[in-house]
């Protein structure tokens, strides 16, 4: 072991992490502000700044975010030669680039198989719902003009505020713009992202359907127009998941033993395993952008015919409504 190479290349690595200190120590007391815009910036914007000892800048927005991946995308990659998938996934990002930039949006991130897109404020429900639409038009043609292959994608799309700062370092030469990137903060972007997990998916859940007697409580007494039913055991079938059914269950010992008793139910008829399967839409709006395209555009035949429909199945840290469909452009 070559012990003066081995202790010069610690010093060095001492001098870069007091390097990242200083680097941690900047951002960290020098002030960032972000400026309301009804643009989508860019990488290449002045108002957005990141520098060493200077004021951080960054730049805020109202808009919809739209979030599209393709579906099944290890499985497929699993199936088919990496020519295939290559040609597929390039096809695919450059047919929505060009979607984004018919129905007036901007890609601001290409991660894989995931694009997200960024309207302008103005307009910005009806624009991103026909992009969300336009994209879906677009796996279905591509899914019929490869053969043994079922291609299809997710889009969600949330609205809200969006802060965006610029990341990165400043380099010389090809890696210049390697090395620099947007980060885009906010709500709306998170729940795009979770809703596209979801759409065109279809989940199994696990209920335990229990027969037995569940106590019943009235609150207000024995009243015709609120519940006619004294409080006492009632003989009903309640769905549980897995973790709620362990959850009631505890074990009581008596002169017989050891006894399983339940804090919801007595006197089990039976307990059924059920498979509940949910698949969601292709289309996933938040209630947000369902509601703002909704008055945007109150006379379009997907908004008079109710085709837009409320999903049922409640999405993981989703805490308002989804409205979910599968479109398409019909032309005559």
């Amino acid at each position: 072991c070559d012990l003066s190479y081995l202790s010069t290349n610690i010093m060095s690595r001492k001098d870069f992490m007091t390097s990242i200190e200083s680097v941690i120590n900047d951002w960290k007391s020098t002030s960032f502000n972000f400026f309301p815009q009804q643009y989508v910036p860019g990488l290449d914007d002045s108002s957005l700044t990141y520098g060493n000892g200077q004021e951080k800048k960054g730049i805020e927005i109202n808009t919809c975010v739209l979030f599209v991946d393709i579906r099944n995308s290890v499985e497929l990659t699993k199936d088919k030669q990496d020519r295939t998938m290559g040609r597929l996934y390039s096809v695919f990002a450059h047919c929505v680039l060009l979607a984004a930039q018919e129905e007036g949006g901007f890609v601001r991130n290409i991660i894989g198989d995931r694009v997200m897109i960024v309207f302008p404020p103005d307009k910005c429900y009806t624009k991103a719902v026909h992009c969300a639409i336009t994209i879906n038009h677009i796996a279905m043609l591509i899914d019929k003009k490869i053969d043994n292959l079922e291609f299809k994608c997710g889009i969600g799309v949330d609205y809200g505020r969006m802060r965006v700062m610029k990341v990165g370092i400043v380099k010389k030469g090809d890696e210049n713009d390697d090395n620099k990137g947007l980060v885009w903060i906010g709500y709306p972007a998170n729940y795009a992202s979770r809703l596209t997990d979801c759409a065109n998916k279809e989940f199994v859940d696990i209920v335990y359907k229990v027969d037995a007697n569940f106590y019943h409580h009235n609150y207000f007494g024995v009243n015709p127009f609120l519940d006619t039913r004294a409080s006492g055991y009632y003989r009903e079938t309640k769905d549980f998941t897995a973790e709620e059914l362990a959850e009631s269950l505890s074990v009581q010992q008596n002169e017989l033993g050891a006894t399983l008793a339940s804090s919801k139910f007595i006197n089990v008829q039976s307990i059924q395993r059920v498979e509940n399967k949910y698949t969601y839409p292709s289309i996933l709006l938040s209630e947000a952008v369902f509601n703002g395209y909704k008055k945007e555009q109150p006379l379009t035949n997907d908004i008079t015919e109710g085709l837009w429909e409320e999903q049922k199945r409640k999405i993981r840290d989703v805490d308002f409504k989804v409205f979910g469909a599968d479109l398409f452009w019909v032309f005559s």
